[in-house]
């Protein structure tokens, strides 16, 4: 069995480095996109990711917006998700309350707070 695999959408290429490197390490397979149209870019032409990483708050698409549209999609609605944000905690909270998400990650994040989030969507 391959690694299993992650798209990470976040408009923030210091996060997004940050997030490849901490799951590379613990053995995942990683895809980074900077905004919406180039993550479907890969969800669309690749293999489908076993979970995706959303920033809430990027430019043009908002995660949450994003996160609708995947939900609404076949191919895409039982992906889990994973969001990452500085918004406040409580805000977090009701925005995967609302769009179903598996959870969140608050910025600052540590490296041990990643791959549990991960492994506990994942298995």
């Amino acid at each position: 069995m391959g690694k299993q695999r992650i798209l990470v959408i976040d408009d923030d290429e210091t996060v997004t480095t940050l997030l490849q490197g901490i799951l590379e390490w613990a053995g995942y397979e990683v895809r980074m996109a900077c905004n919406a149209a180039e993550a479907n870019r890969y969800l669309w032409e690749g293999a489908q990711p076993a979970l995706i990483i959303l920033d809430v708050m990027m430019p043009f698409l908002s995660g949450e917006k994003v996160a609708e549209i995947y939900r609404a999609n076949e191919a895409t609605r039982d992906i889990p998700i994973l969001y990452v944000s500085g918004k406040p905690e409580a805000e977090l909270q009701a925005l995967v309350e609302r769009t179903g998400a598996g959870g969140y990650l608050h910025k600052p994040f540590a490296a041990a707070k990643v791959v549990a989030a991960v492994q506990g969507l994942l298995g």
